[in-house]
């Protein structure tokens, strides 16, 4: 990641042999991450409306999903360039089993978000590095949109903490260590595929 760093503390790195695997049908980790980025974008519209009392909020994840919806359309656009067929969406075991765990209403919504968004930076870090050392199928510019969703992402992860901290206070640092732990349950309990999770 060039010495970029995931936007929270992470309490687990993802081992450098994962990116072997996920590129090992990069068909399969494109359309999964297209479908990701629409379920995000999803996401912060529906973040929006929960917080429609906060003005900063409404402009700031109005821009998140039009960011997600736009790296949504580039990878459509990939797979198109590479002759690849969009895959059917066989849903994300992760976000599920944190959301599984979720018992706090918004604040847990906002929070588990920013995992999201922090492992998937983390994890598109780790991809950027293997594509350089053993470039998977496409053109050189991936390495310069790897790096972008990475940023991205980083962005997005804070965006989500910093709106917990303003509507929950204390409350969200208090919570986000409890989440920390158990989001390395949750990911060390998944079997490594062809997907940013």
């Amino acid at each position: 990641m060039n010495g970029f760093k995931p936007p929270l503390p992470l309490r687990s790195d993802t081992p450098a042999a994962w990116a072997d695997a996920a590129l090992a049908d990069p068909e399969a980790l494109l359309s999964d991450h297209a479908h990701c980025e629409k379920k995000a974008a999803l996401t912060a519209l529906n973040m929006a409306q929960h917080l429609s009392d906060m003005p900063r909020a409404s402009v700031l994840l109005a821009r998140l999903a039009e960011e997600e919806l736009n790296h949504y359309r580039r990878v459509l656009e990939a797979l198109q360039t590479f002759g690849w067929k969009l895959r059917p969406d066989h849903g994300n075991a992760y976000a599920q089993a944190l959301h599984k765990l979720a018992s706090k209403g918004l604040l847990d919504q906002l929070l588990i978000a920013a995992l999201i968004e922090a492992r998937s930076c983390e994890r598109l870090g780790l991809l950027e590095r293997a594509w350089a050392v053993q470039p998977a199928p496409g053109p050189k510019s991936w390495l310069a949109f790897l790096l972008e969703l990475e940023h991205c992402e980083a962005g997005h992860a804070q965006v989500y903490r910093s709106l917990a901290e303003e509507r929950f206070g204390a409350a969200a640092a208090t919570r986000m260590d409890w989440w920390l732990d158990r989001e390395v349950e949750v990911i060390g309990a998944l079997p490594w595929r062809s997907a940013v999770h």
